[in-house]
């Protein structure tokens, strides 16, 4: 029986992780407007077949926005226009956007990512876990049911919620944790920072991520994300004139642990791998390790040496393929 065609509109990040997950439950056209990117979407494994225009999907069961975000709304738009029967999808991180487009629109988020960006950060497993938000704008069950089918056939784990919902969601959990971790390095970074360690280098590690994209997830969001830092200046704000008045703040301290090793412990998504290793400074320490996990097999994607461990506990950053290779590498390493 022959598979169902998915179409992907955009084969940067997210698209070129997608149809590289899709590819053998589906055949997956794509399409770029770079020569070298469709070139490379074949020669890579993310898609079958690649076209330059919207006007080519017209053989796909469902078509999955994935340009940027600006111009999300008026692709799913057209294509919906373009293809009454099909099935049209996107993965932008705000929702409320699709509201009131006619068709079978079924908004899609993959909460997965990084900060890097392009068609070749792509990687067949980034969905791998992750969870991936579908919204039902005009109450098409079967739409949803196939897009859910889809989610899960990436890998990731396909969950439902309104536009209004996850768009208030993200607000907290990732818009929100954006704009702290920009302020963060514009308030602090003030040209001297010869001693800057690994607890600000996480801290602010997706302030790296595209400042374009960002200033249309602040608009598109505008008004969870304000709602949301005035309660973090708030609670900010609180905290400073506690230190500052010398109170103990143990108390908030450990709340906020509580919460956080809480979190870690139920954590079920995972978009990136990473093991910090203890090695010792001495000729063959690095060697050793790389030796007993590729001997089990653990497939490592990069390694970098962390210089400072301040806040880190490990001086060999791992970023591992999957979840079984860091769960292996894990074992093999404590």
């Amino acid at each position: 029986m022959a598979k169902d065609k998915i179409g992907i509109v955009g084969l940067g990040l997210i698209g070129g992780s997608l149809g590289m997950a899709l590819r053998g439950a589906y055949t997956v056209k794509g399409m770029a407007h770079k020569a070298a990117d469709a070139e490379y979407a074949l020669d890579a494994g993310i898609a079958d077949e690649t076209v330059a225009d919207l006007s080519r999907f017209g053989d796909c069961r469902a078509v999955i926005v994935c340009t940027p975000l600006a111009i999300v709304r008026e692709n799913v738009a057209k294509l919906a226009s373009m293809y009454p029967d099909a099935v049209i999808s996107d993965v932008g991180s705000v929702k409320g956007m699709l509201s009131g487009i006619p068709g079978r629109v079924i908004g899609g988020h993959p909460m997965a990512g990084t900060e890097k960006s392009g068609i070749r950060a792509a990687r067949p497993r980034l969905l791998e876990n992750a969870y991936y938000i579908l919204t039902d704008y005009g109450g098409d069950g079967e739409a949803l049911a196939y897009m859910k089918d889809v989610a899960a056939a990436a890998g990731a784990i396909p969950v439902t919620m309104s536009a209004e919902e996850h768009d208030k969601l993200v607000g907290k959990i990732s818009h929100l944790v954006h704009m702290a971790a920009y302020s963060l390095v514009e308030s602090a970074m003030t040209g001297d920072e010869t001693i800057v360690g690994t607890g600000f280098m996480d801290t602010t590690r997706i302030a790296s991520s595209s400042p374009e994209f960002w200033n249309t997830v602040a608009s598109l969001n505008r008004a969870n994300i304000v709602e949301d830092m005035d309660g973090y200046i708030k609670t900010l704000s609180a905290l400073r004139d506690d230190i500052a008045a010398g109170r103990d703040i143990t108390p908030f301290l450990r709340d906020a642990k509580s919460k956080r090793d809480r979190l870690l412990g139920s954590r079920r998504l995972m978009s990136e791998y990473i093991l910090y290793a203890d090695v010792p400074d001495c000729v063959g320490s690095i060697a050793d390790v790389l030796t007993r996990l590729t001997a089990a097999g653990v497939d490592i994607e990069n390694l970098s040496v962390v210089h400072s461990r301040e806040g880190s506990g490990g001086a060999l950053r791992l970023e591992l393929r999957c979840e079984e290779d860091y769960n292996k590498a894990k074992e093999i390493l404590s």
